[in-house]
């Protein structure tokens, strides 16, 4: 076992980033990922295919080879960073205006929670706002938008306000009015 330590060599510090606010895994680019830390430590060691099992504080794994089951110490290092749902939920940004109107108010109450609740389990909605004529609900997606609204079979009415710009490409706010 000792031979076998001294030819592998030691293992090099990982570091993993951790949103602050959600608490998920995410890569370089700020976006999330779907695993475990211990997943994407076993990703950036390289160890697929040896079974590695981590301790519980993350200060040792221990893993197969060729010459057998061998334990190392490890460093996981833990960033935290916020990813891009969260510092866009956190700044107000939106994409897309669902405005639910109609003359039943309790119709219109309920059809916006149906559509808060279908949107958030997708994207974020930063804010909603209630009016005389009916509700707003502000979505930080606006394919997600879309998709609400086609699954609850509502047909809608489309507009799109230039917002400005961003690397030369043109960004628009979509507002899609429901009438119930």
């Amino acid at each position: 076992m000792e031979c076998t330590k001294t030819r592998i060599g030691e293992l090099p510090n990982v570091q993993v980033i951790i949103c602050s606010k959600c608490g998920e895994v995410l890569d370089k680019g700020r976006k999330k990922k779907e695993i475990t830390v211990q997943e994407e430590a076993t990703r950036l060691l390289k160890l697929k295919g040896t079974a590695p099992a981590y301790s519980e504080d993350m200060k040792s794994v221990e893993y197969d080879t060729p010459s057998g089951r061998i334990k190392r110490d490890l460093l996981v290092l833990i960033r935290k960073e916020q990813c891009v749902v969260c510092a866009r939920s956190n700044s107000q940004y939106f994409e897309a205006i669902i405005q639910v109107r109609g003359g039943d108010r309790l119709k219109v109450e309920r059809m916006a929670e149906i559509l808060v609740k279908r949107v958030e389990s997708r994207s974020f909605i930063p804010k909603i706002d209630e009016l005389k004529e009916g509700i707003d609900i502000y979505c930080g997606s606006r394919n997600e938008a879309i998709a609400a609204l086609n699954s609850q079979k509502l047909g809608f009415q489309r507009t799109e306000k230039l917002a400005g710009e961003k690397n030369g490409k043109r960004l628009y706010r979509t507002t899609l009015l429901v009438r119930l």
